[in-house]
C-alpha cells in the first residue's frame, strides 16, 4: 500500500491537514467490502490494561475515516463517500463491542473533518452515524475529538447535540472562534476537552 510493487502502484499519500505528517489516503467505490481485519486497538487496550493503566483507546471516526477517502481508480470523482456509512459502521459496532467485553470504560472518536466547511446533507449524515452508533456505545464515556482549527456554529451545533457522546474535544490554541462558541452555550452534564498543547509543534 506504501511502497507499490511491479504490478501494483503505491497509494497517494497526503498531508494530515495541515501538519507535517501525512497519511495514506483510502480508495473505496460503491462496491467495497469492509471488515474487522485488525484488532489493534483491542490488543494494545487489552496489553495496558495487563500493565496496569486503563487507558481511553481511540480511533478515527467513521465520518473522518470515509471523508478522508477518494474515489478508487475506475469509480466517478462524484462519487459520494458518505454513502458507503451504512457499510462501514457494522465494522466500528464489532470493535466498540470487543473493546466493551475486554473492559473499557471509554472511548475516543477523532472527527477533525468537523473544522471543515461542511454542507448541511454531511452533517446530517455525521449525527446520523453517531445516532446509529448510540446502542453500541450504551454505558460508555464517549468522546469525539476535533483538532487543527476552529469549529464552524453548525458543525458544532450538530456535535454538541448527539445523545451518545459525553465529552467533546476542541483545539483552543487556533480556535478562539471555538472557545467564543463555548462560551456562548455548552451542553449541561458534559465534559469539556481543552486542547492547549500546540499538535504542530513536534518539539514542544
Amino acid at each position: 500500500m506504501a511502497r507499490g510493487n511491479a504490478s501494483v502502484p503505491a497509494m497517494e499519500m497526503t498531508k494530515w491537514f495541515d501538519t507535517n505528517y501525512h497519511f495514506i489516503v483510502p480508495e473505496l467505490g460503491p462496491d467495497v467490502k469492509f471488515t474487522y481485519a485488525s484488532h489493534k486497538a483491542v490488543n494494545e487496550y487489552k496489553e495496558a490494561k495487563a500493565l496496569g493503566a486503563d487507558t481511553v483507546p481511540v480511533l478515527v471516526g467513521p465520518f473522518t475515516f470515509l471523508s478522508l477517502s477518494k474515489p478508487a481508480k475506475g469509480v466517478e470523482k462524484t462519487f459520494p463517500k458518505l454513502s458507503l456509512l451504512d457499510k462501514i459502521l457494522p465494522v466500528y459496532k464489532e470493535v466498540i463491542a470487543d473493546l466493551k467485553a475486554a473492559g473499557a470504560s471509554a472511548i475516543q472518536f477523532d472527527e477533525p473533518v468537523l473544522v471543515m466547511d461542511l454542507e448541511s446533507h454531511q452533517l446530517e449524515a455525521f449525527a446520523n452515524a453517531y445516532s446509529e452508533l448510540e446502542s453500541s456505545l450504551a454505558g460508555l464515556h464517549v468522546i469525539i475529538e476535533t483538532y487543527f482549527a476552529d469549529v464552524p456554529q453548525e458543525a458544532y451545533k450538530t456535535l454538541t447535540s448527539l445523545n451518545a457522546v459525553s465529552g467533546f474535544g476542541f483545539d483552543l490554541v487556533r480556535g478562539a472562534k471555538t472557545l467564543d462558541l463555548i462560551k456562548g452555550g455548552f451542553p449541561a452534564g458534559k465534559f469539556l476537552y481543552a486542547g492547549v498543547v500546540d499538535g504542530r509543534n513536534i518539539w514542544a
